[in-house]
């Protein structure tokens, strides 16, 4: 079949004459775009896009946001977000509820800021990311209501830290989820 036949039968549609639809189609049977999927994170700290795809980039800057999450927690006391981007992940885990402990408490965090300063390019296979890094923390401080440092709970500045985290992808969320993390 010559290129212009081709290109004649594809072009050609049905011989029958056919009335227009005068129905714009609906949201609902439109096909969904990177802009339907769902907003995860917090409002004022999105996963960005970059952390959103199932391949060694996008591990890594899940890894990088995670992070940042974790800074934000520090700060806000609010742990959903840290929550809704893990899965059995037990020191993530244990981060969420001292942050939500502490906020029922009163309590407030000074410092504790943590830096990635190198990342080993990850290790994918299939739906899992493993990567080596290695992070700078600086002294985390516990405060109660009154402001006052409280003996439990605050950290040492931490620097060149080494760690190792695991990711799993799920693509109900379209995203990775940090399962495992591990520092010293």
């Amino acid at each position: 079949m010559t290129a212009a036949a081709l290109a004649a039968l594809l072009l050609s549609g049905c011989s029958e004459k056919q009335e227009a639809n005068d129905a714009l189609p609906t949201a609902a049977s439109s096909p969904q775009t990177t802009d339907s999927r769902p907003q995860l994170g917090p409002e004022d700290l999105p996963l960005p896009d970059a952390a959103r795809t199932q391949d060694a980039s996008g591990a890594e800057a899940f890894v990088r946001y995670y992070f940042d999450l974790l800074n934000y927690t520090a700060t806000t006391l609010d742990a959903a977000p840290l929550r809704q981007l893990s899965e059995n992940c037990d020191d993530c885990d244990r981060i969420a509820e001292n942050a939500e402990l502490s906020a029922k408490a009163g309590h407030r965090y000074d410092g504790g800021k943590i830096t990635i300063t190198e990342t080993a390019p990850p290790l994918i296979r299939d739906a899992r990311a493993d990567m080596a890094i290695r992070l700078d923390q600086t002294q985390l401080v516990v405060r109660d209501a009154s402001g006052n440092p409280l003996a439990e709970g605050g950290s040492d500045a931490f620097i060149g830290l080494p760690g190792s985290v695991a990711l799993n992808w799920d693509q109900e969320l379209e995203s990775w989820r940090m399962t495992y993390m591990a520092f010293g």
